[in-house]
Formats: C-alpha cells, structure tokens, sequence
C-alpha cells in the first residue's frame, strides 16, 4: 500500500502523465501526494550569452514555480497534494527529497530515448532506480 506518494513534475507530456498515474493511484489508497520539481542551477556560461547569473537563476525559480503551480491545480480538491521546489541536478534532488519524505513510491515520467542513449546521456530514471530504496513507477509519455 502507497500512503505517501512523490511525483516529480518538469512540464513535459510524460511528467504530465505521470502525475496523472499518482492521482489515481492516490486516490484509490486514499494516499497524500506530493509533487516536486527540480529546477537546474544556472549554467556558468549563461554569461558568455550575456545574461547574468542571477537573472538566469530568477528565470529558472519562475519556471519551476510556473510547473509546480501548473501541476498542482491538475491535482482534484478530493486528493491530498503538497509541493516542493528544489534546485540542481534532478536525480540526486529526487533521492534525497525521496529519503528527507518517507515517501512510499516514486513516480517519474520518461522520454523513452532507448537503452543506448540513456546509458550515453544519463536518465533521471536511471538515477532515481539505482538510489532509491522505494518502488518506481515509470510513466512512458503519450501513447503511440
């Protein structure tokens, strides 16, 4: 039984299904969710382009609240929803609000790009899979 579910939220289709994967489930074990997002810090060549780093930190704050917000008014009134916003790399991010919650299950989106190009590229997923010490549920983006 899942009783206190993590969602994470980015925006994307597949985030977006995710979340709706943790609205029925939380709803069917009657479970309290939260909905985290993981803003990235500010790239240290943001200003070579000539943008600050403080503008380019605000402007990442703005859209992971923007997502946070977004999601959570997706979430019905009946359902049990709080938020967190953290900042940097999403995997690590995602473990350790896993570990600080006591959460019971996580459930993230995924882009499908294909064992290859995860394994070169590195996947949120992957991470969140090989640190966690919860169940994982993966929710592939739109239905083909």
């Amino acid at each position: 039984m899942f009783l206190n579910i993590l969602v994470a939220v980015n925006g994307t289709p597949s985030s977006k299904r995710a979340l709706e994967h943790a609205v029925d489930l939380a709803r069917a074990m009657n479970s309290m969710l939260t909905l985290v997002v993981v803003a990235p810090h500010a790239a240290q060549s943001a200003a070579v382009a000539g943008v600050s780093n403080e503008r380019m930190t605000k402007e990442l704050d703005d859209w992971a609240k923007r997502v946070l917000a977004e999601a959570a008014s997706a979430v019905p009134e009946d359902v049990i929803a709080h938020t967190v916003q953290r900042v940097g790399d999403a995997g690590p991010e995602i473990v350790t609000e896993l570990d600080r919650g006591g959460y019971d299950l996580i459930v993230l989106g995924s882009r499908g790009r294909g064992r290859a190009r995860e394994g070169l590229l590195g996947s949120v997923n992957g991470h969140v899979h090989f640190h966690s010490r919860v169940p994982l549920l993966s929710v592939p983006g739109e239905e083909k």
